[in-house]
């Protein structure tokens, strides 16, 4: 008994620490911004996961207002390109600009170097990353 209220103690604690700040659905596939004490969170579904089993890939940055300029400049871009950073030793992201219809879009891929693992976003319009991160940033 003292161990599941100890799970659960914990588990609420988790969840309390974090702090949802924007989000955006594309179909079945979401894009969430997250606050986790001191540092901010881009959390993705994978476009490459199923309907029953619904894989979310997460990474971690300092300040939201550098990956907001970041992902904000990409689309001053008029050709399709990459935009290409490493989030510490493991992690690799890409954000992966195309233009389809006519529209610029994003999407986000993730390699981790440990783990061999890649994963991919949906594509996301500029007003939608606007949306995401919040008024705060419009200029």
């Amino acid at each position: 008994m003292r161990i599941i209220v100890i799970l659960i103690v914990f588990l609420f604690s988790s969840v309390v620490s974090s702090q949802e700040i924007g989000f955006i659905n594309n179909g079945k596939h979401t894009l969430k911004l997250l606050k986790l004490n001191d540092k901010y969170a881009l959390t993705y579904s994978d476009i490459n996961s199923t309907e029953s089993k619904l894989v979310e890939n997460t990474f971690h940055f300092a300040f939201k207002e550098s990956i907001y300029s970041i992902l904000m400049d990409g689309f001053k871009n008029k050709k399709s390109h990459q935009i290409i950073l490493k989030t510490g030793n493991d992690t690799i992201i890409k954000f992966q600009y195309n233009i389809i219809d006519g529209e610029r879009l994003v999407k986000i891929m993730q390699n981790n170097l440990i783990l061999n693992t890649f994963g991919s976003s949906s594509f996301f319009k500029k007003d939608e990353i606007e949306k995401l991160f919040g008024n705060s940033f419009k200029g």
